[in-house]
């Protein structure tokens, strides 16, 4: 990996509760940190979800590893205003240097 292949620019959210003055609250995605990525898609498919087709596509999201930053599967990602769930973050080769970050592109689960 090169890091001038990291051209797109990602924002790393956290979902956040903020109580709704009603006893219960309300969840917002608040940004953590904005880092550059390189971006590579990995599969598409298609699932059939209450009798409609349904279409999957996973990406995998490569940027500088960050100590200070514990990217969870609990956060998601934003690129050009389309979120992307985070499945998995990977230490690639156990190096701190590069991060893996397995993606799931849709709406929040």
């Amino acid at each position: 990996m090169h890091i001038g292949n990291l051209r797109k620019q990602i924002v790393i959210q956290s979902e956040q509760q903020t109580p709704d003055g009603a006893g219960g609250y309300a969840l917002a995605w608040t940004n953590v940190a904005t880092v550059w990525a390189e971006i590579s898609p990995v599969s598409g498919r298609e699932l059939s979800a209450a009798g409609q087709l349904e279409g999957r596509v996973t990406h995998k999201m490569t940027t500088r590893w960050r100590g200070d930053l514990a990217i969870t599967t609990d956060m998601r990602i934003l690129y050009n205003a389309r979120p992307f769930n985070i499945r998995a973050v990977i230490n690639t080769d156990e190096s701190n240097q590069w991060a893996d970050i397995l993606v799931e592109e849709g709406t929040a689960t």
